[in-house]
């Protein structure tokens, strides 16, 4: 049996309007950071350090000491149904998209996969697990995780991307590590143990469930010399777990790695998934002025459409990074996304274009009614005009009106 550390990002989705985001307070306390990583290809990492359409978004670091400093201590525990288990804080990242969309990845070092699993509650709804700090003085004092989430990243102008008193916590991405000291013999053995991992129970549980069908594998190729494996991965709808063979156990440093190699590809197959759910959101509430906002969403969308989606192929020059980011896309349910939400657009713009039409149309006959009604006015007054007139008033407007009429023949010849 290896030894095993635990370490995990849990992905929080979020939202913001323009108006309300801060992003010099951002930027102050989590500095942006270059997505520098070999892994994925030229064109997509410019999509967050590029400028102009071509970027997509940003990434911001948040230290643990900021996160500890804010909360009282990086000496956490979590009590759940009579069990209690610690965790601390490690580097975190938020994810700021262009889309009004961004994800909160907040790094935690777990003592046990029960740690991550009494955060979760995977499968249900409530959050009964509590929370406490423990100070220098030994004393614990509790908190609540959500609410604290919440005010923190309210600090920027983020908040939870459904609304209603649900967690923060409800709609988490789980990107969880297991950092082992003795490299995997076979495809069998990860296959059980990033399962394991999945199922958030230790990887060396017997554990087995046919019934999850949204589970995909994805693995290192076998050094041959060594006849072993060093990296395995298992891919879900909400989670994906990564099992490392490191004979140093250092997992602070794999923690760094995974975020700078496998984050981005995860965050990006997130973005175009919730940039979708934002779109269907800002469509059903486009408010007052509603043609301008639709402009502005489908100006977006075309932008989404052109700079902001990236097929499997052309993601990375490595076949297992293609098959991470093809299988994400394809349990998200992205491409098809993608489409309904187009169409969703084209039918509100086909819509708000009638409604202008007819609008247009009852605007030009009541400028054509009242067109009439003052020729009518100016006729009846010029024969005023011409029974109370002199001689010299005929003579004018008899040879004014020849004259326009000569004009009028003039410009119909020239039109021929």
């Amino acid at each position: 049996m290896s030894n095993i550390k635990y370490g995990a990002y849990l992905i929080l989705p979020l939202k913001y309007e323009e108006e309300d985001l801060n992003i010099q307070k951002l930027e102050e306390l989590c500095p942006r950071i270059a997505v520098d990583t070999m892994d994925l290809n030229e064109n997509v990492k410019v999509m967050f350090n590029g400028s102009g359409d071509m970027q997509i978004g940003s990434v911001h670091m948040l230290s643990a000491e900021e996160l500890s400093r804010r909360l009282g201590s990086n000496n956490c525990r979590v009590s759940s149904e009579g069990t209690s288990s610690s965790f601390s804080f490690m580097t975190s990242y938020i994810y700021l998209f262009h889309t009004r969309v961004a994800f909160l990845c907040l790094g935690v070092a777990l003592e046990s996969m029960d740690t991550l699993q009494a955060i979760c509650n995977p499968g249900f709804t409530e959050k009964t697990s509590e929370y406490c700090w423990i100070g220098t003085d030994g004393q614990e004092y509790g908190f609540s995780l959500e609410g604290w989430l919440e005010e923190f990243l309210a600090l920027y102008g983020l908040k939870k991307f459904f609304d209603g008193p649900s967690s923060i916590l409800l709609e988490y991405y789980s990107y969880t590590l297991a950092l082992a000291d003795k490299r995997f013999q076979s495809l069998e053995e990860l296959r059980r143990k990033t399962f394991n991992l999945h199922q958030m129970v230790s990887v060396d549980a017997e554990n087995e469930d046919d019934s999850e069908e949204d589970i995909r594998y994805v693995y290192a190729v076998k050094n041959q010399a060594e006849k072993s494996y060093r990296w395995g991965i298992c891919v879900s709808s909400q989670t994906i777990n990564y099992i490392v063979a490191d004979p140093e156990m250092n997992l602070e440093a794999e923690m760094a790695v995974q975020a700078r190699d496998g984050m981005p590809l995860v965050l990006l197959a997130l973005y175009e998934k919730y940039t979708c759910l934002r779109f269907t959101e800002l469509i059903a509430d486009s408010g007052e002025k509603k043609a301008i906002r639709l402009s502005k969403l489908k100006e977006l969308m075309l932008k989404f459409h052109a700079f902001g989606t990236v097929k499997p192929a052309n993601v990375s020059r490595w076949n297992n990074v293609r098959q991470i980011f093809a299988y994400l896309q394809e349990i998200c349910g992205i491409e098809n996304a993608v489409e309904d939400i187009s169409s969703k657009l084209s039918i509100l713009s086909e819509q708000q274009q009638e409604i202008e039409r007819k609008r247009n149309e009852t605007i030009m006959n009541l400028i054509t009614v009242f067109g009439i009604v003052s020729i009518l006015a100016s006729v009846l007054s010029i024969i005023q005009i011409l029974y109370d007139g002199n001689p010299a008033l005929w003579i004018g407007t008899i040879l004014t009106t020849g004259l326009l009429a000569v004009v009028f023949g003039v410009a119909l010849r020239v039109r021929k």
